[in-house]
């Protein structure tokens, strides 16, 4: 009985504390890992800029191109020149970017 108890109390703290196995592994993925690593714009390839947030093959692919075509970008703000790269999708991932 003290055993059943003491699971009992055991769960409830675990069920407040918010605790929970899929949250705890989940931090330690490899893709969590991704988001926050920086990614140089002139050396990246078409698969690692994919880790950018709405960042997919076709507009990868466009970053790419745009860089064969018109050489090293100068700044991370030069990205805007890419079709399909504005502002607001700028603003999601200027700061895991850079030239140096």
């Amino acid at each position: 009985m003290k055993s059943y108890l003491l699971m009992m109390v055991l769960l409830v703290v675990v069920a407040i504390a918010g605790f929970s196995p899929v949250s705890a592994s989940a931090a330690e993925s490899p893709a969590a890992k991704t988001i926050t690593e920086i990614i140089h714009l002139n050396q990246a390839t078409a698969e690692q800029l994919q880790a950018l947030p709405g960042v997919g093959p076709a507009l990868s692919e466009r970053i790419v191109v745009y860089r064969t075509e018109h050489g090293a970008f100068s700044s991370v703000d030069q990205l805007t020149e890419v079709q399909g790269i504005g502002q607001a999708k700028m603003a999601k991932f200027r700061t895991q970017l850079t030239v140096d």
